[in-house]
């Protein structure tokens, strides 16, 4: 009978911590920043995600912070039926930050305002990467 009450306990302790770990979100499968001029850059990512999801038509959310800035990126859902497979979504859009913004900490939004994925990226100077300006990878 205490074996049994031990393990009950350790099963119900081992539950609580199930929310703890619902909070860390995955980072990207790719995510870089490049400046391309004093106050803009282009953030390139890849997320896996739903097929029928996009963030084409949905401006990101840039909150600047010291040589810092918070980037919220949302995605919409493209169709109201969806497979529910899972592929690699590529997102490149063009923000404007501070002159002396150096990290972007990015948060991806599901369709339903949820965040999905979070990750920090440093801001690459102006060079080869950022000559397709905005352009998908």
């Amino acid at each position: 009978m205490p074996t049994q009450i031990i393990r009950i306990a350790a099963l119900l302790s081992g539950l609580a911590v199930l929310p703890a770990l619902a909070q860390d979100l995955p980072g990207f499968t790719y995510a870089e920043a490049c400046r391309i001029d004093g106050t803009s850059a282009i953030l390139r990512m890849v997320y896996q995600g739903s097929e029928c999801e996009t963030t084409d038509a949905l401006e990101p959310r840039v909150e600047l912070d010291g040589t810092g800035a918070m980037v919220v990126i949302a995605t919409e859902t493209t169709a109201h039926v969806c497979t529910m497979q899972i592929v690699p979504n590529y997102v490149t859009k063009t923000i404007g930050i501070a002159p002396d913004t150096s990290e972007l900490d990015i948060t991806l939004l599901d369709p339903q305002f949820e965040a999905q994925g979070q990750e920090t990226v440093a801001v690459g100077i102006d060079g080869f990467d950022c000559s397709a300006k905005g352009e998908t990878f």
